[in-house]
């Protein structure tokens, strides 16, 4: 297995994107969430917007958790901050699809858990615009990987009121402890929330847009109307 240090910093370029597992096991885990109705959709894809003439990123905050596993994916800039959703999605069921973001340049965040062991993945994605005749393509780097790090709390039952305030222990095969990038504690926090939310119906990071600002100027009165009114205050 390789270790963190080693994966950080690693680009996977092309279509291929960095996966939470190996692939068998990553079957595994998909069989297993499907069984118990937890739907987790970590892929980040290509779009092109028409009439801005350029290509973003396509993005879908998801999971949730049943007692026993979880996985949950959320999105963040890259110095972990805050984004607003395109828009949030209500659905009939539950642990499934939250919110749908777009931007130019994404960090995923995503976490899966079995119990009280969590792995994490953290990936930031950016748009390599295309020269002309040429399609563009997405660009990953592995910002952190954490592989069967331990939280010993049930952040599902009599302990999660703590949810959202603590993130898991990774360590290295020496044993030596992994630090996770500073900037993305508060986000990967939001998705371990996510991933002990069992029958989870809400996005926990991605936030509503901000208003656009309305104007409160008057608009001037026609030029009939101020001529009468000059008229009267003259009379």
């Amino acid at each position: 297995m390789t270790t963190n240090a080693e994966q950080t910093g690693v680009r996977e370029k092309g279509t291929a994107q960095p996966s939470l597992a190996a692939r068998g096991d990553r079957r595994r885990i998909e069989r297993r969430l499907q069984e118990v109705g937890v739907l987790c959709q970590p892929e980040v894809s290509l779009q092109y917007q028409t009439l801005s003439k350029r290509s973003v990123l396509r993005g879908m905050e998801s999971g949730g958790a049943i007692k026993e596993i979880g996985r949950y994916v959320t999105f963040c800039d890259a110095r972990g901050e805050r984004i607003p959703w395109l828009q949030p999605i209500d659905s009939i069921g539950v642990n499934g699809r939250h919110a749908v973001v777009i931007a130019p340049g994404l960090v995923s965040v995503e976490v899966f858990r079995v119990r009280n062991t969590y792995d994490v993945l953290i990936v930031k994605y950016d748009v390599l615009q295309p020269t002309e005749g040429q399609r563009g393509r997405i660009e990953a780097r592995v910002l952190f990987r954490g592989r069967q790090g331990h939280l010993p709390l049930d952040l599902t039952g009599n302990e999660k009121g703590v949810a959202g305030q603590i993130v898991p222990e990774f360590f290295n095969k020496a044993g030596e402890r992994v630090e996770i990038p500073p900037e993305f504690v508060g986000v990967l926090k939001a998705a371990v929330r996510g991933a002990n939310c069992v029958g989870c119906t809400h996005q926990h990071y991605l936030t509503a847009p901000k208003p656009k600002p309305v104007s409160n100027a008057v608009a001037p009165a026609p030029a009939s109307e101020s001529a009468v009114s000059e008229h009267a205050m003259a009379v």
